[in-house]
């Protein structure tokens, strides 16, 4: 059978290789960026107290205003801390399982970034799972303070 384009040779078929391979190459590269650590996004937290919704994984960006004792329960203790986020009023309460989790050494006025779980309440709501998930059922959390990060 005759080819209207005649027969692909050695270095089209390199060519179309490379082509495939650079293609696959700027789609990782771009879910790579898309996918990457998560950003603060204070905004969508208000937004999450004002709509009093829960179950919500978010970032949060801001400076710890009170340290807490540890507190105790069927899960293992808990290191607490509370977070005024940046750019609003609201402040949460940090609740990082220290069984699954690192003790975070914050103090008042450390700025740290928090991944988790957000739970409303009145009070401003609280973020937890902030740490890695031994079970695959929520998201890996973190807490990124001085630097370092704990997860």
């Amino acid at each position: 059978m005759h080819h209207p384009l005649g027969h692909a040779g050695d270095g089209d078929r390199n060519l179309v290789r490379l082509l495939r391979a650079w293609a696959c190459a700027s789609t990782v590269l771009v879910l790579a960026a898309c996918w990457g650590t998560p950003r603060p996004d204070d905004a969508a937290i208000a937004r999450d107290y004002q709509q009093h919704h829960s179950q919500v994984e978010v970032t949060a960006e801001g400076t710890v205003v009170r340290v807490l004792a540890d507190s105790g329960g069927p899960a293992g203790a808990h290191e607490r801390f509370v977070v005024r986020l940046d750019a609003f009023s609201v402040t949460v309460l940090i609740d990082h399982n220290l069984s699954l989790g690192r003790r975070v050494p914050v103090q008042v006025g450390d700025r740290v970034i928090v991944h988790g779980e957000y739970i409303w309440n009145a009070q401003g709501g609280l973020i937890h799972f902030t740490h890695h998930d031994p079970q695959g059922t929520h998201e890996g959390g973190f807490i990124e303070d001085g630097g370092r990060t704990y997860d």
